[in-house]
């Protein structure tokens, strides 16, 4: 904590005893996952030495661990969570219910994103046997929309060889996994377009609906006190190609919305093309094939307070 400069995160892994080297004997213990570590007093000296740092674990108390190690966080992910053992008693580091914790707590008592952990090889370290292993570019994109795409963080673990490098065939893999992601997401296809809200909170140009289309964060549209279902219609200078809309919630509020809809006009009428439910920072949501249309509707038939929007956009995959 004091030799690196800042420390932006603070992982606490379930290390709780089981079959392993303690003390030079390979023996089983049992320790109490609650006590045993002193977590208060840990924590304490991690916020004392980096005050700076978010502090993972299963029960956070910054950021808490998805469920699971393959990098995907639940369809629907909300960023409270109210964490309970697996037991169903009182959750600690090492014992909490992955299926709570992959989904979040709608309302729950604690604001605890979601990370989402996962190696480009099959296992944590590396190994000369995994090296025609490593995940293709495709498969990081897929993990990408499954967890930075669900409102969660990425962590993507790539191990050093014994070169103390790594190894050629992550590199490419990176690579062309961030050429995806970049040429991806580089551009909204909505840019541009004429934007008719059903309400605007207060009439106010504060929160036009423009600012879903600004590029910037601390920007959003609102909608009246009371009014928690809303629609905003998107008139495109042309017709766009699209498979992908990301949504973004002015997260300084939380996350209000519960359930969002995209409509494409095609044919003189509307036709559903994608929803979702938890939105929070970040919402990627994949149509069932490319989309082409001049006309997008956003609606958001469930909120249960007024819903407050930074960003919403459209992509082609590359």
């Amino acid at each position: 904590m004091t030799d690196y400069g800042p420390v932006f995160e603070v992982w606490h892994d379930g290390a709780n005893g089981g079959d392993g080297y303690y003390g030079g004997a390979r023996e089983k213990r049992t320790i109490d996952k609650h006590s045993y570590y002193g977590w208060p007093e840990t924590w304490e000296l991690v916020r004392s030495l980096q005050p700076d740092a978010v502090i993972f674990s299963d029960v956070g108390p910054d950021i808490r661990w998805v469920g699971n190690e393959d990098g995907v966080a639940g369809e629907t992910c909300w960023a409270t969570c109210t964490p309970v053992g697996e037991e169903g008693g009182p959750a600690a580091p090492g014992d909490a219910d992955p299926k709570v914790l992959n989904t979040g707590t709608r309302n729950g008592k604690r604001w605890l994103p979601a990370e989402c952990d996962v190696s480009i090889r099959p296992g944590w370290f590396w190994r000369q046997s995994e090296n025609a292993r490593v995940k293709t570019p495709d498969q990081l994109t897929e993990l990408y929309l499954k967890s930075v795409g669900r409102g969660a963080s990425l962590l993507l673990n790539v191990p050093p060889d014994r070169r103390g490098l790594l190894h050629e065939n992550d590199v490419a893999s990176l690579r062309q996994f961030g050429a995806i992601v970049h040429n991806t997401f580089s551009r909204n296809l909505a840019a541009g377009a004429q934007v008719t809200a059903s309400n605007v909170r207060g009439g106010s140009s504060q929160f036009r609906p423009e600012n879903l289309l600004d590029g910037d964060p601390d920007t959003y549209w609102s909608t009246d006190d009371g009014v928690t279902s809303a629609q905003i219609v998107f008139d495109l200078p042309r017709p766009v190609r699209f498979d992908l809309v990301r949504v973004r919630e002015y997260i300084q509020l939380g996350q209000r919305v519960e359930r969002i809809a995209v409509d494409a006009f095609q044919n003189g009428d509307w036709r559903a093309v994608a929803q979702a439910t938890s939105i929070g920072a970040c919402r990627i949501c994949r149509t069932s094939g490319p989309v082409e249309t001049q006309r997008v509707r956003l609606r958001i038939p469930q909120s249960p307070v007024c819903p407050a929007l930074s960003e919403f956009a459209l992509f082609l995959a590359a």
